[in-house]
Order: structure tokens, then sequence, then C-alpha cells
């Protein structure tokens, strides 16, 4: 065992809805320990499961640390998939945060709890105009400029909000299946592929599937991997589900780059999510248009870990 008596680490978060990563750094940022557990999106999975999966991925990297003496986190940050600056959300995404057993290891003061895509945004990039686009389980938008103005549009799940998901093409993925199989749509590939993909022998299959249990919505967002490779196909049903979707993510791009004053300015576009994956037939749409209308655009494929962009927004807390 190491012994380091009353050092003082900094803690980053990033709790998504298909999984919690928990990165330890030392005061300066520079990475010691990673560690990865369930999904702590509480629009996602229960309160109660949110908490044993964060503290899960905490407590797993405190151990990879090898240090026989109580660490205190003197700065932290969490940034969780389906937070938004409610007073509902704050209040349960800080009792999930301050839960019993990981309370006594945050310095109350500095504890910033914020959406995904706050700290995707600062993994992403250094410039002062940036915007990041999220297309994985969920969808969400968000951008700052300059003057510290922050613009967010999407990211209300998958009730109220999240087009431009992976989620969304897997759903409708599905319904048009269901829709060639009844006749009330177009044929399509997918009939085949998805049921290859989920390794059932026919479509009826698809109902227990469906419905046996409650099925987390990335178990369907991963099914956007059949869709884009059944357009790859030359599907046409697929080829248009990718393009809608991508619309959707135009959309939510356009609104805040206008909100932020985009327009005849220079600035990031980060993308992050599997979605992006679908280069042809969704990433591509998506440029496309998006270089169109604002030509000062530059765009990044995400490099870094979202949870090093909350690792440095907790060092950057030191500073207040």
């Amino acid at each position: 065992m190491i012994e380091r008596k009353n050092y003082a680490y900094i803690l980053g978060v990033d709790g998504g809805a298909s999984k919690t990563e928990a990165e330890i750094s030392d005061a300066n940022g520079r990475k010691i320990t990673l560690a990865v557990s369930g999904p702590s999106n509480c629009k996602s999975v229960s309160a109660e499961n949110a908490i044993e999966n964060l503290n899960k991925a905490v407590f797993d990297a405190i151990t990879d640390l090898q240090v026989s003496d109580d660490i205190y986190f003197i700065s932290s940050c969490f940034g969780f998939a389906g937070y938004n600056n409610s007073y509902k959300d704050s209040d349960i995404y800080r009792k999930i945060v301050f839960n019993s057993k990981l309370s006594r290891y945050l310095n109350p003061g500095r504890v910033i709890i914020c959406n995904d895509a706050r700290i995707g945004l600062e993994a992403g990039s250094e410039s002062k105009n940036k915007i990041i686009i999220i297309a994985g389980s969920g969808a969400s938008c968000f951008g700052i400029n300059e003057n510290g103005i922050a613009a967010k549009t999407t990211g209300w799940d998958y009730i109220l909000g999240d087009e431009g998901s992976s989620y969304q093409v897997g759903l409708k993925s599905l319904r048009a299946v269901m829709r060639a199989y009844d006749k009330r749509g177009r044929e399509t590939s997918l009939s085949k592929t998805i049921l290859e993909d989920l390794n059932l022998k026919e479509i009826m299959n698809l109902t227990t599937w469906a419905y046996e249990e409650p099925i987390p919505k990335f178990r369907i967002g991963a099914l956007s991997k059949t869709v884009c490779r059944t357009a790859e196909m030359g599907d046409q049903v697929s080829i248009d589900i990718l393009a809608e979707e991508a619309g959707e993510a135009v959309i939510s791009v356009s609104s805040v780059a206008n909100m932020l004053g985009f327009e005849d300015k220079k600035f990031d576009l980060i993308f992050v999510g599997g979605l992006f994956k679908c280069d042809k037939y969704f990433k591509k749409v998506l440029v496309d248009k998006i270089k169109k209308d604002f030509p000062g655009v530059s765009f990044i494929s995400r490099v870094k870990n979202p949870v090093e962009g909350a690792i440095r927004l907790a060092v950057r807390k030191l500073e207040d």
C-alpha cells in the first residue's frame, strides 16, 4: 500500500445513460485512476440504481489508488446525462451526489453538478466559441461563446426531446419493420438485418423483445449500428431514417449557434456519440448542411474522454 497522508485529490465523473466513468487526478489535473460502472442518469434508471452505480465507479477508482489513509476530494465535477437546470433536477442529483457513502469524501463548497454536455464541451475544445452535439443513446446540444453566454437545445430525454439520437434511430427502425410487416409501410432490409443482429427467428419475436420487460433505451439505441449497416447496403428506409435524425441534429446545432451569435464567427463544433460513426448517411448529411449555413465552423471529432472535461472544470473550481 502507498502511504500518503492528507493527500488531496480531484474527482471527475461522467454519468451517462449507458455507463458511469469516475476519474481521480492530482491537484494539477493529471490522471491517476479511472473506473467504470453502470448508468447513473436517473431518468434512465432509478435514483437508487444511479447512486449504486455512481458509488461503484468512484469507490473502484479509490481502491485503485492503493492509498491506506482516507482521501479527500478538494474539488469535484459530476456531469450527468438527463440533468437540466430545473429545481427538481438539481434537488434529485444533489441527493445522488451527496449520498451517505460518498458525501464525506467531498468538499461541498467545490462540487459542480452539471449536464454531461458541459463536460464534453470542455474536453472537446479550448476555443472560446464552441458547441458540442451529442448523438448517442441520448441527444443534446450545448454551446458557449466568448462572452461566457451559454445556450442549450434538446437533451430532454426520450419522451420530451431526444431527436437526433441513436435511440430515435433504433426506435424508428423497429417501427419501420412493423409497418412493413403490416403492409402499412415500405419493404425494408431492416426486416432481415434487425432479426439477424438480435438473433431472433421471426418478426413477431420483436414484440416479446420489446415488451417482455423494461428495456433500457441504450439497447434500442444500439440498433442504430444495424440501421447504418443496412443503409450501406442501399436500403432506402434506413437511409431516410438516418437523414431525418441528421436533420434534427442540424436544427439543434443551428438553434444554439444562432442564440450565441455564431452566424459570421469562427467556432468549433464537437461531435460526440456513436451515431457519428455512421459517416456517410448521418455525419456527412449534418456536416454538409452546417458548413453551408455557418462557414466559420470547424468540425472536431472528440478525442479526449468527456470525464477529462469534468476534471478540467473541477481544477478550475479551485480558483474560485
